[in-house]
């Protein structure tokens, strides 16, 4: 049997070059997704035999696709898979896990033909957009954007700073007020203002990256992220206060220029099903929908 444990700062020294080095682009590969989410949705490692699993889930687990400590075992998928299975059916509920590319499922078929039942989670996929699409938004397609920064060029007298342990307070403040005007208790909020208060907690110790827009020297908007690999970086948090029209595009911008230039893709995670959410990330035309995909056994299913 398994014993997931709930990460620690002092686990990224460790957790974090493997879920680099694998690869994956996913938002759940990123150490700080794992850590600053934990509370929430009982995000959680072990180690065992050379893999390193991750789970999810209060009650019982929902597993993530394995890695493997020992580059030399790259080939083990299928006792990884086996150990996840065993580990299941001992604990007394159902085997499933999620967050697998079409890449990954693939790599899951042939460890273990015919084992598993594969569906797309649409809501679940990420959003992956080109930094430099982000940064120079050229072309009809980000006409509207074009003219969002224009306007809020003009109409605003504003200043970027990048952020810093040093200036994390004006953030706090963007997000208190955010959180006041939104209801975060009220709308199923309060989960994302945990971890935003984590990121602000442990933002050195996370190694993360954020921008800060000011209005006439307010506070109004922020972002934060890391990096998951050096070709992927990932957006956790944006947050902009309302009444200033074309901020979400201005905070957007001036962070993807100032800082990833030098990366492949910006992922900014899944849209959640939400109507409004979908169409804010379909607007910036991401380059590519990573699908996430959930599997289960199948009835006939080798156990």
């Amino acid at each position: 049997m398994l014993n997931f444990e709930y990460p620690s700062i002092e686990d990224r020294s460790w957790l974090r070059p493997i879920l680099s080095d694998s690869g994956f682009m996913g938002s759940e590969n990123a150490f700080g997704t794992l850590f600053l989410w934990s509370g929430s949705y009982h995000s959680r490692v072990c180690r065992k035999d050379g893999f390193v699993f991750l789970s999810s889930g209060e009650h019982f687990h929902t597993y993530n696709f394995p890695f493997t400590e020992d580059p030399d075992r790259a080939g083990d998928l299928g006792d990884a898979l086996r150990i996840l299975i065993a580990d299941a059916r001992e604990k007394g509920h159902r085997f499933q896990m999620w967050g697998m590319t079409p890449r990954e499922t693939k790599l899951m078929e042939e460890a273990l033909p015919g084992t598993f039942e594969f569906t797309l989670d649409r809501d679940g996929s990420d959003y992956l957009y080109s930094p430099r699409d982000l940064i120079e938004l050229s072309g009809r397609k980000f006409h509207g954007k074009r003219n969002h920064l224009a306007r809020f060029n003009r109409q605003y007298q504003w200043t970027y700073e990048d952020v810093t342990p040093e200036n994390l307070e004006p953030c706090r403040e963007v997000a208190r007020e955010w959180c006041r005007q939104n209801g975060c208790t009220e709308n199923g909020l309060d989960k994302e203002a945990c971890a935003l208060r984590r990121a602000f907690d442990y933002f050195a110790q996370l190694h993360l990256l954020g921008g800060l827009i000011r209005i006439d020297g307010k506070p109004v908007a922020f972002t934060i992220g890391e990096e998951i690999n050096p070709k992927t970086f990932l957006l956790h948090f944006e947050k902009a206060l309302p009444d200033y029209e074309g901020l979400y595009a201005a905070i957007n911008h001036e962070f993807a220029a100032k800082n990833l230039s030098g990366y492949e893709y910006v992922n900014r995670e899944e849209d959640m099903g939400l109507e409004g959410l979908r169409r804010a990330k379909l607007s910036y035309n991401p380059s590519l929908l990573l699908e996430k995909y959930r599997a289960v056994l199948k009835k006939s299913g080798n156990e």
